[in-house]
């Protein structure tokens, strides 16, 4: 007989614990889960896509007042009339208008793909893996391509500016000046906007979108909970 009772006890005990482990209440099975505060997979990546596209719109916002500073200046230069002061106001003003327009434009790109994603990854978080892989290795694959016409510009000017000081001709001493300046300050700002990208994309690469899981909090921080598709 003490040796069933001492059984029973056991069995209980053993129970116990395993609810303890498993994180479930000891006092009632019925008991709803207590909430938890730590990220899903799904809320983690909804972060990295919001923390990208903001970081890049707010460089697009960077390049927007760098070219209208550089169109000002130039438009400065121009007035005082002198040859390599117009020449290099000419770049300044050519290249700076350009960077506003194409970074406006970009700034409203990347609002439109801040939009698309996050709703995407809200609805459907396989057909955001597979779609944002595609479009982020591509934003990746491109910069080798905008670094290397913008060393190209650098050296461009460059040669232009060494052309200038060969025949003595001020303006185009100002031009080559000019563009290599400019070109050099992008080949710099896009090498951070590479490592951004790059970043990026290892996260949305080690996205699973089949598995969420959350670590309990308050009466209950030990408790573990997995969930997915399997």
């Amino acid at each position: 007989m003490r040796s069933g009772v001492h059984g029973r006890c056991l069995a209980i005990a053993s129970s116990a614990a395993l609810a303890v482990l498993c994180g479930a209440p000891a006092a009632s099975a019925d008991e709803p889960p207590a909430p938890t505060s730590a990220p899903s997979a799904r809320a983690a990546m909804a972060d990295d896509v919001a923390g990208y596209y903001r970081s890049e719109r707010n460089t697009a916002f960077t390049f927007i007042g760098l070219g209208a500073v550089s169109a000002g200046v130039g438009t400065g230069l121009v007035a005082t009339r002198g040859d390599f002061a117009t020449g290099l106001g000419v770049a300044m003003i050519s290249i700076g208008a350009l960077e506003v327009l194409g970074s406006a434009f970009y700034a409203i790109q990347v609002g439109a793909e801040l939009d698309h994603y996050s709703g995407v990854l809200a609805r459907d978080p396989a057909q955001f893996k597979s779609e944002e892989a595609v479009h982020i290795h591509g934003t990746t694959s491109r910069f080798f391509w905008y670094r290397a016409s913008e060393l190209l510009l650098v050296v461009a000017g460059a040669g232009v500016a060494t052309y200038g000081f060969v025949s003595d001709r001020d303006v185009w001493k100002g031009v080559g000046i000019g563009v290599a300046g400019e070109a050099a300050t992008f080949f710099v700002l896009d090498a951070f906007g590479s490592a951004r990208a790059v970043d990026y994309e290892e996260h949305v690469k080690r996205f699973d979108p089949s598995v969420a899981f959350s670590i309990g909090d308050g009466a209950r921080p030990w408790s573990l909970a997995v969930g997915g598709n399997f």
